[in-house]
């Protein structure tokens, strides 16, 4: 005969009663407890710690788990509105390069909220500065630097900006072209360029009657997608 959930709880109950029973356990569990600190605490593997879970709760401990890491990710960093305070500091310690890389992520704040999208610019222990859009990360980086890589007879030059493709995993990389008065971005799935470690954008793309911009560039096609960030996600 099947035992009832009931009957598992008193059963477990009056087993650890010292270390506080059922009560305990659920505790650790609302607390978000490994199953390694659960088994440590009252004597059992993790194995174990996971089968009794499932008997008192009815399923996998893989939901915890999961909330367990978010809150621990959130715990990293703390929430940073003041970024031209930021931008301000470092100016006055000569850290100019850091500062317009600030104004990048300004930029972009400023565009996102415009649209009405949500935006997070979050800081780490360390100082450094994540941002999400609609929950997806975001690397941001900016230029004003050309590259001329080669001037045909009669032509204009073809003139090329590049980009540092991060090393570490993200979901989205923003690139900025500032030329003259406008500013473009380049709105690219990671995935896409993480092959790479250098990436080089135009300004300006030929355009071709029913696509997105000159089929010579895949990247062009990423030019102001924000639409690409404009559903939260999953």
């Amino acid at each position: 005969m099947k035992m009832s959930r009931q009957k598992k709880i008193e059963r477990f109950e009056k087993k650890y009663k010292k270390k506080g029973g059922f009560a305990k356990f659920e505790n650790m569990v609302a607390e978000l407890a490994t199953l390694e600190e659960i088994g440590h605490y009252f004597g059992f593997s993790r194995q174990n710690t996971a089968g009794l879970y499932k008997s008192f709760f009815g399923g996998g401990y893989g939901a915890v788990q999961i909330e367990r890491r978010e809150k621990l990710r959130k715990e990293q960093y703390k929430n940073f509105e003041d970024l031209e305070e930021l931008q301000k500091k470092l100016i006055e310690k000569g850290k100019y390069r850091s500062a317009r890389k600030i104004g990048y992520i300004m930029n972009v704040k400023r565009t996102c909220e415009e649209k009405g999208y949500d935006i997070q610019i979050l800081r780490k222990r360390s100082g450094a500065l994540d941002v999400f859009i609609n929950d997806y990360k975001c690397t941001i980086s900016g230029t004003k630097t050309q590259t001329v890589y080669h001037i045909p007879k009669g032509h204009p030059p073809s003139v090329y900006f590049r980009f540092a493709v991060p090393l570490k995993p993200t979901d989205f990389c923003i690139f900025i072209i500032e030329k003259d008065d406008t500013t473009v971005f380049h709105i690219i799935p990671f995935e896409m360029i993480q092959h790479l470690t250098l990436i080089t954008l135009k300004e300006k793309y030929g355009h071709v009657k029913g696509t997105r911009g000159n089929t010579s560039s895949k990247y062009a096609t990423f030019r102001n997608r924000w639409e690409l960030l404009a559903f939260p996600k999953e």
